[in-house]
C-alpha cells in the first residue's frame, strides 16, 4: 500500500471536488500519492492528466493492493453503498460532506469503520484554515468568555458555483439538499466553537424565486446547544446583487466579548470597546481546483488523517463528528417540513414526530 513511505491514494468521484482531493494527494500533502482513479463523465481525463490508470468501478479500483486510503469525492447518495464497500476491505477513508443522507446512514458507516478498523475522516477543511482556527483558539483560551451566541449567513448571489464546477447535479434535492451542502459546514463549525452538541432545531426551508428546480433556495434555522448556546444559521442563494459585504459573515458572542470572521476574509476580536484584528486569510481562487492557497487547508486535513492511521487514534474531523453534523442537518430539514421543534438525543438519534 506504499511507495517509498507514501500512502497510495483511490480517488472515487471526478468533478471539481474529485480534481481538488486528486491535487492535494498528489502535490500538497505530504506522505501520499494517487494510484488510480474511478466515477463519473470525467474520471478519464483526470486519471490522465495525473497519469494514472482510470478503473471502471469501485471494486476495480479496491482490487488494486496498492491503495490503502480512499477518497469518496463522488455525490452524498453513493456515500453509504461505497464506504461499506471500502471498509470491508480494511482501507482507510476520506468522506467530502455531507457524510450521508441520514444519521442511519451514517450510523451503517461508523459500525463498518470500527468492525474492520478503518480510520475514517470526513472533509470539514474550514477547521484547518487560518481564519476558523484563530478564531476556535481565541475562544479556547477564553478570551470571549462562555459562547452564548453564535450566528452566521451564507448569502449568495445565485448558484454561483454549480456551472463552473460542472457540478449541477446539485440542483436535485433527492441527491443532496441545498441545505445539507452548505450547512455541513456551517454545523460542524458551530460545534467546534462551541464546544457542544445540538439538542433542539426549529427551522423553515423555502423558496422566493420560483424558478423551477424548486430545491429550498433559502433557510433558516434555529439551533440550541446542550451549552445552552443559542445558534442561527441562515442560508440563500436568492440575495440580490450584490449580496452581503462579506461572503461568510460569523458572530461568535460570549459572556465578556464578541468574535467576527468570514473564513475567507479575516477575524476580530471585540472587547471593551475595542477591535482587534486576529487572523487574515490570504486571498485564493474558489474556483480553480489547484489553487495551492486554496489548497493548504485541504492538505493539512489530509496530512491530519495520515497521523491518525499512524498513531491508531481519531482523525480531528473524525466519523462520528460526521454523525452529529448529519444529525443537526437532518432535524432542521425535519423541523422545516413538520413545522415543529426537533429534538436530538445524546447519541446523535433526531426524534421524529
Amino acid at each position: 500500500m506504499t511507495e517509498t513511505g507514501r500512502l497510495g491514494v483511490g480517488i472515487v468521484g471526478s468533478g471539481f471536488m474529485g480534481r481538488t482531493w486528486a491535487e492535494v494527494a498528489t502535490r500538497h500533502a505530504s506522505g501520499t500519492r494517487v494510484v488510480a482513479v474511478t466515477g463519473g463523465t470525467r474520471a478519464p481525463g483526470l486519471a490522465s492528466d495525473l497519469g494514472v490508470p482510470c478503473d471502471s468501478s469501485l471494486a476495480a479500483l479496491l482490487a488494486r493492493p496498492e491503495v490503502g486510503l480512499v477518497v469518496l469525492a463522488s455525490p452524498p447518495e453513493f456515500h453509504r453503498e461505497q464506504a461499506l464497500a471500502v471498509a470491508a476491505t480494511g482501507r482507510h477513508l476520506l468522506i467530502e460532506k455531507p457524510m450521508a443522507q441520514s444519521v442511519a446512514e451514517c450510523r451503517e458507516i461508523v459500525a463498518a469503520c470500527e468492525r474492520h478498523d478503518v480510520r475514517c475522516a470526513v472533509v470539514s477543511h474550514q477547521r484547518f484554515r487560518t481564519v476558523p482556527s484563530a478564531v476556535h483558539a481565541a475562544v479556547a483560551a477564553g478570551s470571549i468568555g462562555p459562547v452564548r451566541m453564535i450566528g452566521t449567513i451564507g448569502a449568495e448571489v445565485g448558484w454561483w458555483d454549480l456551472a463552473a464546477r460542472g457540478d449541477t447535479w446539485k440542483l436535485d434535492p433527492r441527491r443532496q439538499t441545498a441545505y445539507a451542502s452548505w450547512a455541513a459546514h456551517a454545523c460542524d463549525l458551530v460545534r467546534w466553537l462551541t464546544g457542544s452538541e445540538a439538542v433542539r432545531a426549529s427551522a423553515e426551508v423555502t423558496n422566493f424565486s420560483g424558478t423551477p428546480p424548486e430545491v429550498g433556495q433559502s433557510a433558516m434555522a434555529l439551533y440550541t446547544m446542550a451549552s445552552g448556546a443559542l445558534v442561527q444559521v441562515w442560508m440563500s442563494y436568492e440575495f440580490p446583487d450584490p449580496g452581503l459585504e462579506t461572503g461568510w459573515p460569523w458572530t461568535i458572542v460570549g459572556a465578556t466579548g464578541i468574535l467576527r470572521m468570514d473564513p475567507y476574509d479575516a477575524a476580530f476580536l471585540d472587547r471593551a470597546g475595542e477591535r482587534r484584528r486576529i487572523a487574515e486569510q490570504p486571498a485564493f481562487d474558489p474556483l480553480d481546483a489547484s489553487d495551492p492557497l486554496r489548497l493548504r487547508a485541504y492538505a493539512a486535513q489530509l496530512e491530519d488523517l495520515l497521523a491518525a492511521i499512524a498513531e491508531r487514534r481519531d482523525p480531528a474531523v473524525s466519523m462520528h463528528d460526521g454523525l452529529r453534523t448529519i444529525a443537526m442537518i437532518e432535524a432542521a430539514e425535519l423541523a422545516a417540513a413538520t413545522h415543529r421543534t426537533i429534538a436530538i438525543g445524546p447519541d446523535g438519534t433526531v426524534e421524529h414526530p
